[in-house]
């Protein structure tokens, strides 16, 4: 399973910390969080670090066709799990409702694995790992926003064994759906990554693809390439920003109640930033940034262009 870097980058940094890479995150029938609080500020307008209007502003190379992006549907789903303030309750009330396209078992299990890092230790044990920086464990903030995580996970507390079984069925449930990130994320097996077939599943779902399975494929791709020296290049470190960066562009979940940006508050104590831009530069540089935004164009040019070699589908290595 998974989950939100330059020497570090935020977008890796706190994959690290949190379990897997972005993240990234993500979900209509279920009580609206909306009236739920949340322990993150409420989110406002803002313009992304390079002052490109966000998803709907950003040139499309496909002839003016808009990436793909959520719908209305998708993104109070989305919003409802990640600002749950009792993640155990969402998922007792919702987890028998139906769910033809699996999204909601997907957005689920997802934020639910979010929670092994913050059940698995005494608060205090764990709020100490978690700051990395003196910042961090000194501001009153941060420690707000840490609470509220440790709260909404709590229901999960005492078995790892039965949280993953949790998930698995999930993730189970949203394969046979047919959920198009789901899929996408069932390719890093190690049966699949063997598989060059998993290639073609990969490319027909980069052919429309949304921020979910952009998150996951860029993962598959990391596991896909991990002996070719083809990927092992100096912008190895760039990479999954870019596509983090890529998921924002269509659509992902980038602002202030973004994992990445929560996440970077708990790890650094910054705790009033509103876009992942932000959270980058918290360990990264400006030129950082610039890179990852350089390398995300590409990857947009790329994938609408269908230059799979390109995006990362090159002459498989073997393990050593």
């Amino acid at each position: 399973m998974k989950r939100v870097v330059v020497p570090g980058i935020v977008l890796a940094a706190v994959a690290v910390i949190i379990g897997a890479w972005w993240l990234a995150f993500h979900r209509p029938q279920a009580a609206p969080a909306a009236q739920e609080p949340s322990a993150v500020p409420a989110a406002r307008v803002s313009t992304p670090i390079d002052g490109s209007k966000g998803p709907a502003g950003v040139p499309d190379p496909r002839g003016g066709l808009p990436p793909s992006l959520p719908g209305v549907s998708s993104l109070v789903l989305r919003d409802q799990i990640r600002d749950a303030t009792d993640l155990r309750a969402l998922y007792d009330r919702t987890k028998d409702l139906p769910d033809p396209t699996g999204e909601r078992a997907y957005r689920l299990a997802e934020a639910i694995f979010e929670c092994s890092v913050f059940v698995d230790s005494p608060p205090e044990e764990l709020s100490a790992r978690l700051a990395v920086t003196k910042a961090a464990r000194e501001s009153p903030r941060r420690q707000e926003v840490f609470n509220f995580m440790v709260e909404r996970c709590k229901g999960f507390a005492g078995s790892a064994a039965a949280l993953r079984e949790i998930t698995e069925a999930l993730h189970r449930r949203a394969e046979v759906a047919g959920y198009p990130a789901e899929l996408a994320r069932s390719l890093r097996s190690e049966a699949r990554l063997r598989d060059e077939r998993s290639d073609q599943v990969a490319t027909a779902l980069l052919d429309n693809p949304d921020a979910d399975v952009l998150h996951e494929l860029a993962q598959y791709l990391d596991l896909r390439n991990r002996y070719s020296p083809q990927w092992r290049t100096a912008e190895a470190a760039i990479r999954p920003i870019a596509w983090g960066l890529l998921e924002c562009q269509y659509g992902g979940d980038c602002g202030p109640r973004s994992r990445p940006v929560v996440m970077t508050c708990i790890a650094f104590g910054a705790c009033d930033l509103q876009r992942v831009e932000e959270a980058i530069l918290v360990q990264g540089a400006q030129n950082t940034v610039n890179m990852a935004m350089q390398m995300r164009d590409r990857l947009t040019r790329q994938i609408a262009a269908r230059d799979w070699t390109a995006v990362g589908f090159v002459e498989r290595v073997k393990a050593p």
